[in-house]
């Protein structure tokens, strides 16, 4: 089932372990039939199906090098992915706060084709979400599946080399900000005054005087 046109599924942290990958390990209907299941790891960021400018989800089993828990480098066709940050603990939004999952954020690293295989970090990353512990004495399969979101870091905004300044009111560029009392410009705007202007206009014939 595809969403409907001009939705966009963007769950959070916390609905994508417990509405998704939780559902998914139990075997139970999923809110939507949206996230497909694939050996995520086998593949290259830029190689899977999706719109590439939006963030794509998968479920995955673990397997392999995969399935290693102490595994930092999984090498793909043409790079490999790099484990590049510490869990992080996702909680839940009850009274409690208890933990629901954890994310591991992955960096893919691409491999030159020239002679010296020069590797060049890329600006491709990938969540991985684990549901907790305690779901996982639950249910024995839960610490064998996973949940990836793949998705490109956007670049900083610059005006030839510089970084734009961001508007603290609204989070805009400044030079596309209306907002704010008095607010100056972060351009200076220079008139050229080296022309000849000519001769000066007489006045009008018509003025009269009181």
């Amino acid at each position: 089932m595809k969403l409907p046109i001009g939705f966009r599924f963007r769950p959070t942290d916390e609905e994508l372990l417990v509405h998704y990958l939780k559902r998914r390990v139990m075997s139970l209907p999923l809110p939507a039939s949206v996230i497909p299941s694939i050996h995520i790891f086998n593949f290259d960021p830029f190689s899977l199906s999706g719109d590439l400018k939006e963030k794509r989800y998968y479920f995955c089993k673990r397997q392999g090098e995969f399935g290693n828990k102490f595994t930092k480098v999984i090498p793909t066709s043409s790079g490999f992915w790099k484990f590049s940050s510490k869990c992080k603990h996702i909680l839940s939004s009850g009274d409690k706060n208890d933990v629901v999952g954890t994310r591991k954020t992955w960096r893919f690293y691409q491999v030159s084709s020239q002679p010296h295989r020069h590797c060049s970090k890329t600006r491709w990353l990938m969540h991985e979400f684990q549901l907790a512990d305690s779901t996982q004495n639950e249910t024995h399969d839960a610490g064998n599946w996973v949940v990836c979101r793949i998705f490109q870091r956007k670049m900083k905004h610059k005006n030839h080399g510089m970084v734009v300044p961001k508007c603290k009111c609204c989070d805009n560029e400044k030079v596309e900000c209306n907002m704010g009392n008095d607010r100056q410009s972060s351009f200076d705007f220079k008139v050229e005054t080296n022309f000849d202007l000519g001769p000066p206009q007489p006045s009008s014939p018509c003025s009269t005087t009181d």
